[in-house]
């Protein structure tokens, strides 16, 4: 497995979206992971299983014929979105025949998976923009508390993902928020690791 940074993660995310079509920018920019699987998986097989470990939320099998996805049925449709996605990383960029998503992000690979995820899903490149529009919607409207969980459900919803991943984005782009606020502009946004020396 390659140790990637951030930004380099970001930049075979990007390349695999386009090669897909996929428009990162786009204001209404939403995917069903499910969907992305169907078109570019190799005979894929997907099955909702009722996992006895809560912590798992997928798995992916990469046979010479067949692809299969087991996704955790105890989770949402959306936690299932986000949980389908990390598995196409790995299907993208991994060469493992078999991985399990976990919640545990000590493991680089699975860092990969959730980061190269998170862009997939939530891209940079229309995520930023959309939470400062709904950060001025609701903070303008209603009290901070209501305000920040009201702009976490709205942007959930909008990528089809749980509350807790548009949390895990909003913290994890900070740096990159920060220089939007700034007045950089969106396509030269540089993209920063949370630790210089953190790896993916």
């Amino acid at each position: 497995m390659n140790f990637l940074t951030k930004a380099e993660l970001y930049n075979k995310v990007n390349t695999k979206a386009e090669e897909l079509g996929l428009n990162l920018s786009a204001t209404n920019y939403r995917i069903d992971a499910i969907s992305l699987a169907k078109k570019v998986c190799l005979n894929l097989h997907i099955e909702l299983i009722n996992f006895e470990e809560t912590k798992i939320c997928g798995i992916l099998y990469k046979g010479r014929n067949t692809t299969t996805i087991g996704l955790n049925a105890r989770r949402s449709f959306y936690g299932r979105n986000f949980d389908c996605m990390h598995e196409l990383i790995h299907y993208f960029f991994h060469d493992h025949i078999w991985t399990q998503c976990t919640q545990n992000l000590n493991d680089h690979m699975e860092w990969q998976a959730n980061e190269g995820a998170a862009q997939l899903l939530m891209p940079y490149q229309s995520f930023i923009p959309n939470y400062i529009y709904y950060h001025d919607l609701f903070y303008n409207r209603l009290s901070p508390n209501h305000a920040a969980k009201a702009q976490i459900t709205q942007l959930a919803r909008h990528y089809k993902v749980g509350s807790r991943a548009a949390e895990y984005r909003i913290n994890g782009l900070k740096k990159e928020i920060a220089q939007y606020l700034n007045g950089i502009p969106i396509q030269n946004i540089k993209i920063i690791s949370a630790n210089k020396s953190q790896s993916f």
